[in-house]
This record gives C-alpha cells, structure tokens and sequence, in this order.
C-alpha cells in the first residue's frame, strides 16, 4: 500500500557567481544561515542554465519562480514550455497574499449534485409543470 505522497523540498537555484555578484552570494549565504531553524529544508544549490533545464526536463521540479521576465533564459523558458511548466516571472510583490498566489494549488470539489443544472439521479423525476 501506498503511502501519501511527498511535497518536495523547497529549492532555492542560482547561477554560479562571479566576482561582480560577490554581494548577492554572500546575502543568500546568510539567508541560509538566518533561516536554518525554520526553514532548514530548503537546499541551496548553483546550477547553470543548461543544468537547470535538464532538471526542469527531467521532471525534477514543478514550480519557477524568477524576479523579472528578463532574468528568464531562452533555454529556460524552452525547457519549460516542452515540459508545459509554467514560469512565474512577474516582478515580486511585498504583499504575502498576492506573492503566495504563485505557489498555491487550490482545488473545489462539490458533493452537491444541483450545481450547475446537474440534478444527478434526481433528473429522470416526474416533475410538475410551471405555468
């Protein structure tokens, strides 16, 4: 038997960087460290575009978030668009509710059978006539 099934990890992709993004490396190692007792289980990885394509081919990932569309790569979107993967790549918002819309699944299910004109086994009843 099955179990329920596993959310992934979060992940947090980054390119390599170079002597000119020295600042930003050092401020995600930070943020690593800053976070580590409640958000312990993101991973922190540098990753090139190709390779980020490959896992993003692969099935390794579901969700991208970018900062600006122009920060996107034309592999990226490509791999992206063959695995039909969805980019979200709208500048951030500082609002939490509006920002979590990107990563929130949400679902509906009716139990109710008169939704939408659907009278289930109801519909075959004699009914009586509207003058």
């Amino acid at each position: 038997m099955g179990g329920p099934a596993r959310k992934p990890d979060p992940l947090w992709s980054s390119p390599g960087w170079d002597a000119d993004s020295r600042e930003v490396a050092d401020a995600v190692r930070k943020l690593d460290l800053l976070t580590e007792p409640w958000a312990g289980a993101i991973e922190f990885v540098e990753e090139s575009e190709t390779q980020l394509a490959r896992v993003i081919g692969t099935g390794q990932t579901e969700r991208l978030r970018y900062t600006a569309p122009s920060r996107v790569s034309n592999t990226v979107r490509r791999a992206a668009a063959e695995a039909l993967h969805f980019v979200a790549d709208a500048p951030i918002s500082d609002h939490g509710r509006i920002e979590l819309l990107w990563y929130i699944r949400e679902q509906s299910i009716s139990h109710v059978y008169r939704r939408y004109g659907n009278l289930g086994p109801r519909s075959s009843a004699k009914r009586t006539t509207v003058s």
